[in-house]
């Protein structure tokens, strides 16, 4: 017999997989919620990275510029950037030569973001003393700001050239390169800094960092450990390690590196608990990972962010009441909040809640950045209400918002199926597979369009089409196996087909009327009624189909008290069937006739 799920819609599946607990849409059919994640982010460079390397000690020889100097100085300390850049105008007015009072007044323009009279400071100093190592080392800062790479790597040559072996320059040609995507020369200048200076943890981060840019996460390991080696609370390498073990699969790895961080550093430091719970998930640890969420909840209870990702996980834990709550504290907080709505109603959903899901996506706004997974959803809420009309309409809007979909487009073919509208489903599923050649659930579907469209030919190639992208699709094997036993062709083939099913499925009771319909109609009725006995005891369910067959196999071996039993029973599950009607019609006058 035909699958009870052939015209159906299979169970919407489910939340898609989050990265780092981005808010992504959910899918209609998709994997787990929390599974496969994509590479994150690269943790962010230390702010260290980017500290100007300027600095001076000298101070102005005449008292009444040292006056002002001062004056600015105390201004400086208070925040005061208008009065501290005034004061030391004043005093360059008194010792209009030095050197230092100019670049210390170019400095506090950069401070206020005036880069352009930060620089016609430090090139004023440069005319006076082009040898100026101060002046280039301004104008290099400056220009960064203003990401003139070109200009800001001359400065630092300069310097290097005037005072070779100063490791800290080439830490900054390493963030210059690194930051114009000039990976080799990042590399090479890096090097050269630990090279001078064995001890910087910097360097190392910032190569590792580099590596981990090039995507060569294997080199990065190393040079991280050995920084963290040195500075065992250098945050920003422990993330950049664990990372590194992340982007490698190597999920305990990275999650020793996180708890390392959390016990060498702060146990509550949220950046890595979230990591360390990322880490579980990404491991398939999500129970480890809700215990993690659960604390930072406790420290951070109107946290959005932390208490969807904690439903989240009660969600992939098919603890759907809990999560149901956590979504509803969550909308208490919040009524606006977009993604706990569209959580809470896939987790009723999934609890076979339609109304109370439905409810749900429908309050969620059209604005909302995954309306089209909305209208999905509400697709197949309204399908398991037999709201069929609407669920075609609501799977034909979610086209107008992602267009050739070709998820959406099988959605809705196979609503259309259910309509027992066959052309529209069939011109859907065409869509569907055409865009997916390699998708055999499409190609099954569509098969069964064609074959309850009399389109057998068509069916034939699509259900073959199926079993070349999945030679294991049990539903394909059955559908084929057993469209020839109900036309009465290939009935050798079918029972070889329908046997492949079983092969799958051993008990499934489908397969078994199947097998049994296809030995009827060979005329093994001994074998038939063997088989449509076994189905009849594996059914979760009593199907009138299955009696039908069973009926009519004992028709024709005579035994018609046996089938009018069985034709009797399909009629109480299919009242409305006139078929079997007239079959148990014609049983019960034969009896009587030979009752007389």
């Amino acid at each position: 017999m035909f699958p009870l799920s052939a015209g159906g819609l299979t169970p919407m599946r489910r939340l898609a997989p989050l990265l780092v607990f981005v808010v992504l849409p959910l899918t209609a059919c998709g994997a787990g919620l929390l599974a496969r994640a994509s590479r994150p982010a690269i943790p962010a460079a230390d702010v260290r990275e980017r500290e100007a390397p300027v600095r001076f000690e000298a101070r102005p020889a005449d008292p009444r510029a040292y006056y002002h100097f001062s004056l600015s100085a105390l201004a400086e300390q208070r925040g005061d950037l208008e009065t501290a850049i005034g004061q030391m105008q004043a005093a360059l007015r008194y010792d209009p030569t030095s050197p230092y009072l100019r670049l210390s007044l170019g400095g506090l323009q950069m401070r206020r973001g005036a880069f352009a009279e930060a620089i016609r400071q430090a090139e004023e100093v440069l005319r006076a003393d082009p040898r100026n190592v101060r002046a280039h080392l301004l104008l290099a800062s400056a220009y960064l700001s203003l990401r003139n790479t070109k200009q800001a790597e001359h400065h630092f040559q300069e310097v290097l050239r005037l005072e070779p072996g100063r490791a800290e320059i080439y830490q900054q040609l390493g963030t210059l390169y690194a930051e114009s995507k000039n990976f080799p020369q990042a590399v090479a200048a890096y090097r050269e800094a630990i090279r001078l200076d064995p001890t910087s943890t910097m360097a190392r981060y910032s190569l590792g960092r580099v590596y981990l840019e090039m995507r060569e996460p294997r080199q990065a390991i190393p040079i991280l450990r050995e920084a963290l080696r040195i500075e065992p609370g250098f945050d920003p390498a422990a993330a950049a390690l664990g990372f590194a073990h992340e982007t490698l699969g190597e999920w305990e790895e990275a999650k020793a590196v996180y708890r390392r961080a959390l016990e060498e550093d702060d146990p509550n430091n949220r950046e890595f608990v979230e990591r360390l719970a990322q880490a579980e998930v990404r491991s398939g640890n999500t129970a480890a990972a809700l215990v993690l969420y659960r604390r930072l909840l406790a420290e951070h209870p109107r946290d959005l962010n932390v208490r969807t990702r904690v439903g989240l996980l009660l969600f992939e834990q098919k603890l759907f009441a809990e999560a149901v709550e956590v979504f509803q504290e969550a909308l208490r907080q919040d009524p606006g909040h977009r993604d706990a709505r569209y959580y809470l109603a896939v987790t009723y959903e999934e609890m076979k809640l339609y109304q109370e899901a439905l409810a749900e996506l429908t309050r969620v706004p059209e604005s909302a950045r995954n309306y089209a997974e909305v209208l999905i959803h509400i697709g197949y809420v309204l399908g398991q209400l037999d709201r069929l009309e609407e669920a075609a309409a609501a799977f034909a809007k979610a086209l107008t918002v992602k267009p050739g979909d070709p998820q959406v487009l099988y959605l809705l073919g196979v609503t259309q199926m259910r309509r027992k509208d066959f052309p529209q489903a069939i011109l859907h599923l065409k869509e569907a597979v055409a865009l997916r050649p390699d998708n055999a659930g499409y190609f099954y579907q569509l098969g069964s369009a064609y074959e309850r469209n009399r389109q057998l030919k068509e069916a034939e190639a699509a259900f073959r089409q199926a079993l070349r992208l999945d030679p294991k699709h049990a539903d394909a094997y059955n559908y084929l196996g057993y469209m020839f036993a109900e036309e009465g062709i290939n009935l050798e083939e079918s029972v070889r087909l329908v046997h492949e099913a079983l092969a799958l499925e051993p008990d499934n009771s489908a397969f078994l009327d199947s097998l049994g319909w296809a030995y009827y109609r060979l005329g093994r009725l001994d074998e038939a009624l063997r088989e449509l006995l076994k189905a009849v005891q594996h059914g979760e369910k009593d199907d009138p189909t299955i009696r039908d067959h069973l009926g009519q196999v004992y028709f024709d071996k005579g035994m018609l008290r046996e089938a009018i039993e069985q034709w009797e029973r399909a009629l109480s599950l299919d009242s409305g069937n006139e078929a079997i009607r007239k079959r148990l019609e014609r049983a019960r006058g034969l009896i009587s006739r030979g009752a007389s």
